[in-house]
This record gives C-alpha cells, structure tokens and sequence, in this order.
C-alpha cells in the first residue's frame, strides 16, 4: 500500500468522524466508561497480588518446643533443619527472648508481663523462614513429626484468602468488562454504519470501478480504531488522577498498608485498556461492514 493511499484512508476516517462528532462523542463516551471499569479491576486486582506477594516473602514458621527439653537437642534440630530443602533461614529464640518480644509489643500490658516473670509459660522455639511459599507447608510438617516439638504455627490461611481474592476479583472483572463490552460494541457499530450509510453511493462507485473489499473498510477501521483509543486514553487518564490520589490519602492513613507502586498498576492499566479498546473498535467496524460489502 503506497503512502498516498495511507494519506487517504486516514483522511477518509478523520472526515467521518468530524461528520458523525455527536456519534462518535457518544462511542468513546461508552469506551471510556467499559474500560474504566475493566482499570479499577486490574488496580485492584494489581493491589492484591502485591499484597498477597509481600505476605508469602514474610511468611515465617513458629516453632515452639516442647518444656524441659535440653539445649543441645534443640540446637541439634535446628543445625539439622538447616540442611532440609526450602529453608532459607532458621533463627533460635530462648522462652525469655519471647518473653521480651512480647513485652515490647505490648508495652501497656502490664498485669500479663507479672504474670510472665512468676512463671514464664512461654517456649524455647525456632523461626523458620522458607525459600518460597509452597515450601511453607512441607517445613511445618518436617517440624510438627519431630518429637521435641510442641506445636508449629504459621499464617497461610490469609495468604490462601488473599489468593481466591485475587482469583475472584479477575473473574468478576471479566464478566462485568464482558457485558459492558457488548454495549460498548453495539453503540460503536451504530456510528459506523451511520459513516457508512452516508458514503454509501460512494461504496458503490468504489466497488464499481474495482477497489477491494478491503481498501473499502479500512477507512471505516481506522475510525474504529481511533473511537477504542481515544476511549483507552481518557479511561487512562482518569485512573492515573485518580490512584494518584488514592496513593497520597493511604500515604498519610494507611502508611503501613503496602500498596504497589503508580509506574507498575499504570502500565498494567494501559496495556489492558489500549488492547481492550483496540479490538473493541476494530471488531465494531468489521461487524458493522459486514452486510454493505455481501457480494
């Protein structure tokens, strides 16, 4: 295709649009607000899996050993638990160093560290932390069957709640971005086909004298194209202000809640809006061309 036929089909699109301002005001209206809906989803969804990832990096491995058990053993199973696979780091902690932990997390708890220095109840343990969060499970068991251990804990119930989150949240986000896609479609399909109807005597001397279905369509593709990425780019626009904004409120509210960073959910957000609205344009044209260009 010569540079003078690309000259005129992109003249060819701009004219239509300029024509129907008021149809294709309303389609990328339509596009802006299906694919905003489609960036909340992928924000959020972008937040959770960071959440969820942070969480399974500091998963760690309580483990308490049973009273009156001698040092030596239990250093003996920590130098031995150092050679398991999926450990990454085994740390020893005495019941007094539990003790002074617990103090400092609970400084205003004064009757309970009374309690605590009458008789400390508190165990001799390990904190273990794995390679990588699937290894969590098969540490903790290698612990809970040895015999000096009195009970091993850990937190993978939130990561597993985090996780079906996640997996929710994308699959609802699809089924919403699905229904408000095909409203999408058919709006954009309107505006072609008014392009169309206008231009038809010109579709038909066109055929008349030879052009290709496709030298036909394209002008009304580029339109098409044009509606999905302007709606792509305001849709863009007002997610950026607006998680901006959400990042500076949590700065100062929520300071210890790890949101993901303003560069990765916004190149998340605009590779699925601009391949979003890229599609649903080009799909609306060919769909909306289909019945003119029936041999």
């Amino acid at each position: 295709m010569s540079l003078n036929s690309i000259g005129y089909l992109m003249k060819e699109a701009g004219r239509s649009l300029w024509r129907n301002s008021w149809m294709a005001l309303a389609s990328v209206s339509t596009v802006t607000i299906a694919l905003f809906v489609l960036a909340v989803f992928v924000v959020v969804s972008v937040n959770v899996n960071h959440v969820t990832a942070m969480l399974e990096s500091q998963v760690e491995i309580r483990v308490f050993i049973k009273p009156h058990v001698d040092r030596r053993r239990e250093l003996a199973l920590m130098q031995e638990a150092k050679t398991w696979p999926g450990i990454r780091k085994i740390q020893f902690f005495t019941k007094q160093q539990a003790a002074e932990a617990l103090k400092q997390e609970f400084p205003d708890q004064h009757t309970l560290f009374q309690l605590i220095q009458k008789s400390n109840p508190l165990f001799d343990g390990y904190n273990v932390y794995a390679r990588a969060p699937s290894d969590i499970r098969t540490i903790a068991g290698h612990f809970a069957r040895q015999p000096i251990v009195h009970n091993v804990v850990y937190q993978g119930t939130v990561v597993k709640r985090l996780t079906r989150l996640a997996t929710v949240l994308k699959w609802s986000g699809w089924v919403v971005e699905a229904l408000l896609g095909v409203a999408t479609l058919f709006i954009i399909i309107n505006t072609i086909r008014l392009a169309v109807f206008a231009r038809r005597r010109e579709i038909q001397v066109m055929r008349l004298v030879g052009a290709t279905n496709w030298f036909i369509r394209w002008p009304f593709i580029l339109e098409g194209l044009t509606i999905g990425l302007m709606g792509a780019v305001a849709a863009d626009a007002a997610v950026a202000l607006g998680y901006h904004w959400v990042l500076r409120q949590a700065a100062v509210s929520l300071p210890f809640w790890p949101m993901a960073g303003f560069q990765v959910v916004l190149l998340h957000t605009t590779v699925f809006t601009v391949i979003g609205g890229l599609v649903m344009g080009a799909l609306a044209s060919v769909v909306a061309l289909h019945r003119f260009l029936r041999v």
